[in-house]
């Protein structure tokens, strides 16, 4: 019973704070929007660019992953060099 009464009086205490963000001003248009969505579009092709390496990296990791070790590195040869 006590857990159900704070309860209630928790959902009571945020119900009363969201009433006041409901009699703000209403937010003025000045029709800057289009710019604040090209802006977004290029900030979001600019963040889209940078993860294209690492997304290709990680497919490449996993292929390599996958199809295991084909073929083992040949040791490279000495170099003797006489006197």
């Amino acid at each position: 019973m006590k857990t159900t009464a704070a309860g209630m009086m928790t959902i009571a205490a945020l119900l009363a704070a969201v009433t006041s963000a409901l009699a703000a001003a209403p937010a003025k248009n000045d029709g800057s929007q289009l710019a604040i969505y090209i802006f977004l579009g290029m900030c979001a092709m600019i963040v889209v660019v940078q993860l294209l390496p690492i997304i290709f990296l990680f497919f490449a990791f996993v292929k390599a992953l996958i199809q295991g070790k084909k073929e083992t590195a040949a040791a490279p040869a000495e170099v003797v060099i006489e006197k």
